[in-house]
């Protein structure tokens, strides 16, 4: 027995489906991606899902957290016009997830904000 909406239980969903004929038939031609995720009542983690032309192609689990925003907060950064650590207080970058692995690891993600800078990009 597996935990319902967790990762196991998404791989036997994966292999269920793809052993089912009427599954394939439907979904013939439909090649497109999906995150299934809880939002509130169980604290589960978000699953990826790929259908590729009548099968579940892949199923994962997503990062453990988000980090979100705008573009234009995220090219201010990468520009060094607005600290990484001052966005995410401010809350104009949100942090979604295990907000003390986040802060535990701050200084890491301050280094990659800088590193992300080190990359020739086009805005």
């Amino acid at each position: 027995m597996v935990k319902f909406l967790d990762l196991d239980y998404w791989k036997q969903v994966e292999e269920i489906a793809n052993g089912d004929e009427e599954f394939g038939i439907k979904t013939r031609g439909f090649i497109a991606s999906f995150t299934f995720s809880v939002t509130e009542g169980a604290d589960l983690p978000a699953i990826y899902i790929k259908f590729n032309d009548g099968k579940v192609d892949e199923v994962r689990a997503l990062a453990e957290g988000t980090l979100e925003g705008p573009y234009d907060v995220w090219t201010q950064v990468n520009k060094g016009e607005l600290d990484g650590a001052n966005a995410i207080m401010t809350r104009m970058l949100q942090f979604k997830g295990n907000m003390s692995a986040i802060i535990r690891y701050s200084k890491a993600f301050l280094r990659l904000f800088q590193l992300m800078q080190e990359v020739p990009v086009e805005y």
